[in-house]
């Protein structure tokens, strides 16, 4: 969740202003699209604990630009878009993507053909759904396509190659499942907390997680107490599969802190000695 925070109010404040002035383009009210009003209410709406995952953020960010992309063509305004939306993709890909599946317990594997997918299409500012029809094992690439609804005036779906599951094409889950990196709970913007494992389903989460952990729904305010308990209950490996036995995530911290205070208090004593005539 700070992630996703910082990368929004990183363009929030600074992007955008460097956007609209290299650009030389002045905001008004005629303008079709409000882009810092909508991203505004998009960082208002991650505070309040209002996305279920990182994608369903990306997505509705990406949902701006194709605004501006539909309302304002090749005006400044879309080229303030286009700046903006390159910037970030390059820092959610860099902050949120690559971190959330780095962690991840099981690396990626292809998705098995006729796996729903949806594709990120970055000129057109647009995510379409499609089906794997065939793969690529050499270019581990697999082949995507759109899947139209009954009585478009589209002639032929989109088709294209991509590398699923990736940056630019994510698996498309079942409600019921729990998504990768899902946004679980915050507490304001002053101090951000998300729990996730990177697990695929709730079974895979049972199974790592003690059954005796606070039940917190979407949303719901996680104080420090709680963040404690959590934090106490869970083995570090779950985090880090390379670091092996029982201790538990806040075991780790404190004897972490503990050994840092120390060597603190042994450079303060010999600061004083040597200070001393």
């Amino acid at each position: 969740v700070m992630a996703c925070w910082k990368v929004l109010d990183e363009m929030i404040t600074k992007q955008f202003g460097i956007a609209i002035h290299h650009l030389n383009f002045k905001p008004s009210q005629a303008d079709p699209v409000s882009i810092s009003q909508e991203l505004g209410a998009i960082k208002s709406k991650l505070e309040q604990g209002g996305f279920r995952a990182p994608f369903d953020l990306h997505s509705e960010v990406v949902g701006v630009w194709r605004s501006c992309y539909e309302k304002a063509h090749n005006s400044l305004l879309h080229q303030v878009a286009r700046t903006l939306s390159t910037f970030f993709d390059e820092s959610y890909f860099k902050a949120v993507y690559l971190p959330l599946h780095h962690a991840a317990r099981n690396p990626s594997k292809p998705a098995p053909n006729s796996t729903k997918v949806r594709v990120y299409n970055a000129p057109e500012h647009l995510w379409w759904v499609g089906t794997t029809m065939e793969y690529d094992a050499k270019q581990n690439m697999s082949l995507v396509t759109q899947a139209l609804p009954e009585g478009t005036e589209q002639p032929e779906p989109l088709q294209v190659w991509v590398s699923v599951p990736s940056f630019y094409a994510e698996v498309l889950h079942d409600e019921k499942e729990t998504i990768e990196g899902e946004i679980l709970l915050t507490e304001g913007t002053s101090g951000l907390f998300a729990i996730g494992t990177g697990a695929s389903s709730v079974a895979d989460h049972a199974a790592i997680i003690p059954a005796q952990l606070p039940v917190l729904s979407t949303g719901e305010i996680l104080t420090t107490d709680q963040l404690r308990t959590v934090l106490a209950q869970t083995p570090l490996h779950v985090l880090y599969p390379e670091f092996s036995g029982s201790d538990s995530i806040l075991q780790f911290v404190d004897a972490h802190l503990a050994k840092a205070s120390e060597n603190l208090a042994k450079d303060g004593e010999l600061s004083e000695r040597n200070a001393s005539p």
